[in-house]
């Protein structure tokens, strides 16, 4: 079931829609959009319980297809669901399943997927699908915390930004020796994106299409994916230097430390002292909290008036009776 998936990992904001855009040009790639499985389903295993048993899948499979993200992906939700009750007796065979689905409601013969918090799950992901294909799209670290300063949904903090870059960056290479592994720097993809594409295409075995360097004026209803559609720009590349402060430039080389030079970055002057450091965590707890105040109708609400799968989730027994 494995066979010819293909996994694009990477921190928030590194470029993997970019680079998905561009593998789903090809004529046998169709990988899906972010999907959070491993956040809606694989990680709520204690919930859902043993797939093998119909009742159980059949509400894993309920839950998962009610969520944004499915549909987003703008799929025949009740044929994906026939689809999954009949293919989805694990948690393994679930993803797969849905991945094959997308690719082949698309025309497409290589299913994958890109969901950047994925880069934690890597191992998982290569134990669950040993024949997999993992690409690792690494961007400068300074890169995606000026950038991740923009997102609406960004921590608000450049310590926090930075560790998440770190986390996702260590997760994915994790494999890097791994023959079905392959490492891409987005300064490299920008500067020369056929040589790469069609280095990413011999690592997947397939000839290099010139249509995957093409772009397209498609919108998408986030306004910070609109730019993944269209032609590449440099001018994304370096914003950093006008974009963070002398203190958040020292804050990330700090955490991001080694992975710097590995990478090929080199840091602009010495990391965070001490007194950069506690003011950094200081505007993380600010940040943290300044999110948990904007985020509490919402929260109350969920509270007061809890969906299914938050009532089981609270269930001491453990999971709910799979027929109610």
């Amino acid at each position: 079931m494995s066979d010819g998936l293909v996994f694009v990992l990477g921190a928030p904001r590194s470029g993997t829609t970019l680079l998905r855009a561009q593998l789903n040009r090809h004529s046998r790639i169709g990988l899906c959009d972010e999907t959070f499985f491993f956040y809606w389903v694989a990680e709520r295993q204690h919930v859902f319980g043993d797939l093998a048993d119909p009742a159980r899948r059949a509400r894993a499979i309920d839950r998962f297809l009610a969520t944004r993200r499915i549909e987003r992906l703008g799929l025949d939700r009740a044929a994906l669901a026939a689809r999954l009750q009949q293919e989805a007796t694990s948690y393994p065979a679930f993803f797969a399943a849905l991945l094959a689905f997308y690719a082949a409601a698309h025309g497409k013969r290589i299913g994958g997927e890109k969901t950047p918090q994925h880069a934690l799950h890597a191992a998982t992901l290569r134990r669950w699908y040993p024949d997999a294909r993992l690409i690792h799209l690494v961007r400068d670290p300074r890169d995606v915390v000026a950038s991740l300063k923009r997102m609406p949904w960004g921590s608000g903090a450049a310590i926090s930004d930075a560790k998440l870059w770190r986390d996702c960056v260590e997760g994915a290479e994790a494999l890097s020796a791994d023959p079905l592994f392959c490492r891409v720097r987005y300064e490299s993809l920008v500067a020369d994106p056929a040589g790469e594409l069609a280095r990413l295409c011999r690592f997947l075995a397939l000839d290099f299409e010139p249509a995957m360097l093409q772009g397209d004026a498609k919108k998408s209803d986030r306004w910070w994916f609109d730019r993944a559609q269209g032609a590449l720009e440099k001018t994304r590349v370096e914003r950093w230097r006008s974009e963070l402060s002398a203190d958040e430039i020292a804050v990330v080389e700090r955490v991001a430390d080694r992975h710097l030079a590995a990478h090929g970055y080199v840091a602009a002057g010495p990391p965070a002292n001490e007194a950069q450091w506690r003011a950094a965590q200081w505007q993380a707890r600010r940040a943290a909290l300044r999110r948990r105040v904007r985020h509490l109708p919402a929260t109350f609400w969920r509270l007061v008036r809890p969906d299914l799968l938050a009532r089981e989730e609270r269930a001491i027994d453990g999971p709910a009776d799979p027929a109610e």
